[in-house]
């Protein structure tokens, strides 16, 4: 166990889980970005909320955490956070949840009360080409090993790629046989080593020359933390975030309605 990561995502669930930081909606459906997310310019957030909302009139905001950290790291805290996490969705009458991140899709659909949706099938149905400026760079798709199994995500992120014309390739394993960046259920905190060596093993199939894409802003960490360069499909939609910091998270929770 990396100590300074567990210490580090300790403070971070607090944090989460913290009253302020927890902002939702009084609304039927809400857009779920995740923590991760949280980081990037409040801008592109709310053009993807604005989208959804052609699919949900009214559709809300959360900034809350799902909290699988503490799930995978501190189990003795994780029962008494998913109770706070699910008595506040009831409170707020929530119904629906779209999730931009995979990993929140999987602790919302256990977590139970909602019906959790992908936002990708949403905007894919309601972008149209002219709404998607060709975006210059060259990039290389990878697929989030939570989504190996969810056809209606991979082909509707491959959609949105297609329509918005950029120059993006894929790596040999992809879709259905995608490989792991390292990070899935905190293994970068569990198990560092194990989670560099496979981290390792995926950018060998990732070029250099190109820009990472994907729908996992998780995913991309690990990858910035090796020296590469990532986006998120959100930014290839909306715009590229200026910067990614609590700074933008803090705004973004202070600012929702």
């Amino acid at each position: 166990m990396s100590r300074s990561g567990r210490w580090g995502m300790r403070l971070h669930q607090w944090l989460s889980f913290r009253g302020a930081m927890m902002r939702l909606s009084r609304a039927e459906a809400v857009f779920w970005p995740g923590c991760a997310l949280m980081n990037l310019d409040g801008a592109v957030l709310e053009r993807t909320r604005e989208v959804l909302e052609r699919a949900e009139p009214g559709i809300g905001l959360s900034t809350c955490c799902c909290g699988q950290p503490s799930a995978c790291l501190f189990p003795e805290e994780a029962r008494a956070r998913r109770e706070k996490l699910r008595r506040l969705l009831a409170r707020r009458g929530v119904k629906r949840i779209y999730a931009a991140c995979p990993n929140c899709m999987q602790e919302l659909r256990a977590l139970g009360g909602a019906e959790v949706f992908s936002i990708w099938p949403v905007l894919e149905r309601h972008l149209s080409p002219e709404e998607l400026p060709r975006r210059p760079g060259r990039y290389i798709w990878h697929d989030p090993c939570p989504t190996r199994g969810d056809r209606e995500q991979q082909e509707a992120v491959r959609a949105l790629l297609a329509r918005s014309g950029c120059d993006c390739c894929q790596p040999e394993h992809t879709g259905e046989q995608t490989r792991c960046c390292g990070n899935y259920r905190m293994l970068h905190t569990r198990e560092p080593e194990k989670s560099a060596r496979i981290r390792a093993r995926r950018l060998e199939e990732l070029p250099a020359d190109r820009v990472i894409l994907s729908s996992c802003e998780g995913c991309l960490g690990a990858f910035r933390g090796e020296g590469r360069k990532g986006r998120h499909l959100l930014e290839l939609l909306f715009g590229e975030s200026r910067r990614r910091s609590w700074g933008n998270r803090i705004k973004t929770t202070l600012n929702a309605r």
